[in-house]
């Protein structure tokens, strides 16, 4: 199996899947503001086959369940993650879980109303591929869905620290083998898969100091071993943090990076 997102990205030791899996929680939470409009303009209450593509811990997949009455099935390459989505998504009996390649679904032409995914296209060593695959799967006139795709290099913060912005701001992404600027190139891989597309910012709102600082105390431990493993001292990040936080309580940072999400409708054969 080539690598995607399953392979490239949770290949993990387990206290580092415990912390990723935290992580992959919280994102969702985040993300639902985002993500649940897109699912109800694809007409997902109505749909009645579902597939989302690198389904991961099953946070997301547990969202898409919710709201439909449909079936949904999720794919991911990785069986420590289909594990964990096991346990998040048992008390939904509309739900089914198997393991496969994004590159290659395991699944016939024209087979779902609705493909989505979240956050999968930016670590596919092949995202033409990935998203030709979710179009071939699904039915005419169906939809295809890319409910979150970022892009750093459209990444806006102020204040300002030369040393530690770059690793945010796509360096990070890029040295763990994923595209920090996969948002800019939705409509391009959309349009190559013959899909009739729409692409839009997903998040408009940008969130205040408070919300800010609750996200970054909660992923601290994230942020850290990143600057740490970029190579910055003990000295250098305690420097930042304290600026940082600074920043926050007096009220001036800002953040934000673009969103892209994606919707491709597949024509008539």
């Amino acid at each position: 199996m080539k690598n995607t997102k399953s392979n490239k990205f949770h290949k993990r030791s387990e206290e580092e899947l415990n912390d990723f899996i935290k992580k992959l929680d919280l994102q969702a939470l985040e993300t639902a503001e985002e993500r649940l409009p897109l699912y109800l303009e694809v007409g997902l209450k109505d749909a009645k086959f579902v597939l989302d593509v690198g389904c991961g811990s099953g946070f997301v997949t547990r969202d898409i369940a919710r709201l439909t009455k449909g079936w949904v099935v999720g794919i991911d390459g990785s069986c420590g993650l289909i594990d964990v989505a096991k346990k998040i998504l048992k008390d939904y009996s509309n739900t089914k879980l198997c393991i496969g390649n994004a590159e290659q679904l395991p699944f016939k032409n024209n087979s779902f109303d609705i493909v989505t995914c979240n956050l999968l296209l930016m670590w596919a060593d092949d995202p033409k591929k990935v998203v030709n695959e979710m179009a071939r799967v699904t039915k005419p006139k169906g939809k295809v869905l890319a409910s979150l795709e970022p892009d750093y290099g459209g990444k806006i913060h102020w204040p300002e620290n030369p040393k530690v912005d770059p690793l945010f701001a796509g360096e990070a992404i890029r040295k763990k083998g994923g595209d920090p600027h996969i948002g800019r190139k939705l409509r391009a891989l959309f349009i190559s898969a013959g899909l009739e597309t729409n692409i839009g910012i997903g998040n408009n709102r940008i969130w205040s100091c408070e919300e800010d600082k609750h996200y970054y105390l909660h992923s601290r431990d994230f942020y850290i071993k990143v600057l740490k493993e970029a190579g910055l001292s003990e000295e250098e990040i305690d420097e930042w943090e304290y600026e940082y936080l600074k920043s926050l309580d007096e009220g001036v940072q800002l953040n934000f990076f673009p969103q892209f999400y994606a919707i491709g409708i597949k024509p008539k054969s």
